[in-house]
């Protein structure tokens, strides 16, 4: 080979033994990186795990609650039933609301864990509201419980909606869990060996198909448990001023207080008698705006005066209502009549009070003349 040709071969020897260099430093340079960063890959994946593990616990307990009332909702009474729900969406919302706070080094294992437990907690909620609405359900609310209860009262729900909504809830809990089996795969490949714990909330798709839907519908429609009960009654009334007690018997000698009608009563002279009724519902069911009323008509005649307001009661709850003010004449007799409206779907309609009110004189015309005369008519 001639002089020449050495030189011209000396360059490129010498930029391939640079680059040789070259890249030897970098491969060492990246794999020092890499292996000082794996501890702390795997310190961040291990507290992941360790959170998480809390939270997993926590949804199966949920889980096992939701398949419980799932296979067990016909033979519960509406409160229990209310009450189930209510716990089950309160500690799937709990788990939900705790996702925001972990993380793994791989994004996609955070990103199917959350989405797991986002839809276990979206499907508790729907499922809650396909049932309170198709039954009518609302929890007699207890101020001693921090779970947060059904709406008041719920939307209703009519059997088909109460099916394709029961299905999406069984779509998403399905979804769900494939989302998690996705999290524990990829978690066990992570730094760390750590691996997450089981968690399941359909053991078996076939227990969401739209049959056994349907069939769990129809169970929820017809329970003998379950069924809505609308009865809602007027328990007491009560005048003010109250009426007086009936007069002492007379001794020889003494001034006999004028006597007043057979089976009535009297109240002290008054321009304006109020009427407080208290109404409880008996029922299983809200009842809305049910009209309470009290009417007072002198019995010489003319038009009553009638008085009313509108009340809306949980189950087993009563209210006191104080209704507006009625102008009574002094040394008048009225016939004083309360009642309800009857709610939808009751029946007997709730039962009146009824009686004769003697309004006690001032004593003279010019007292009584204190009093505006009573209007001709109701308001």
């Amino acid at each position: 080979m001639s002089p020449v040709s050495r030189r011209d071969v000396r360059p490129f020897v010498f930029l391939l033994v640079v680059g040789a260099i070259v890249l030897f430093l970098l491969v060492g340079g990246l794999a020092s990186v890499g292996g000082a960063s794996g501890p702390y890959r795997s310190t961040i994946d291990q507290s992941f795990a360790a959170q998480v593990r809390v939270l997993i616990d926590q949804s199966n307990q949920v889980g096992a609650q939701l398949r419980t009332v799932v296979s067990q909702a016909p033979g519960y009474n509406r409160t229990e039933l209310s009450q189930a729900l209510d716990s089950i969406v309160a500690g799937a919302d709990a788990v939900e609301r705790s996702t925001p706070d972990v993380s793994a080094i791989d994004a996609r294992i955070t990103d199917d864990f959350v989405a797991a437990m986002v839809d276990r907690a979206t499907a508790a909620s729907l499922f809650r509201r396909a049932v309170d609405g198709l039954l009518r359900l609302t929890p007699t609310p207890d101020s001693q419980s921090s779970v947060q209860g059904s709406p008041y009262p719920p939307p209703v729900v009519t059997v088909a909606q109460a099916d394709h909504e029961l299905s999406t809830a069984g779509s998403l809990l399905v979804g769900a869990d494939t989302s998690y089996r996705e999290a524990q795969r990829l978690f066990a490949r992570a730094p760390g060996g750590s691996r997450l714990n089981n968690s399941v909330w359909v053991p078996s798709s076939v227990v969401w198909s739209a049959s056994n839907v349907g069939t769990l519908v129809d169970q929820l429609s017809s329970a003998p448990n379950l069924q809505m009960r609308v009865e809602v009654d007027l328990v007491a009334v009560a005048l003010d001023p109250p009426v007086l007690p009936p007069p002492p018997a007379s001794s020889a000698g003494q001034p006999q207080a004028p006597p007043i009608p057979q089976g009535s009563s009297e109240v002290p002279p008054t321009c304006t008698l109020s009427v407080t009724a208290v109404v409880r519902n008996q029922g299983s069911v809200v009842v809305k705006r049910v009209a309470v009323q009290a009417s007072a008509q002198e019995v010489r005649g003319g038009a009553p005066f009638v008085v009313k307001k509108l009340v809306t009661l949980a189950p087993a709850r009563s209210a006191a209502l104080a209704l507006p003010a009625i102008p009574v004449a002094p040394g008048s007799t009225y016939n004083l009549t309360v009642n309800l409206g009857s709610p939808p779907g009751q029946s007997p309609p709730p039962a009146a009070r009824a009686a004769t009110i003697v309004v006690a004189s001032y004593g003279s015309a010019k007292g009584n003349a204190r009093c505006a005369r009573t209007p001709a008519a109701a308001p």
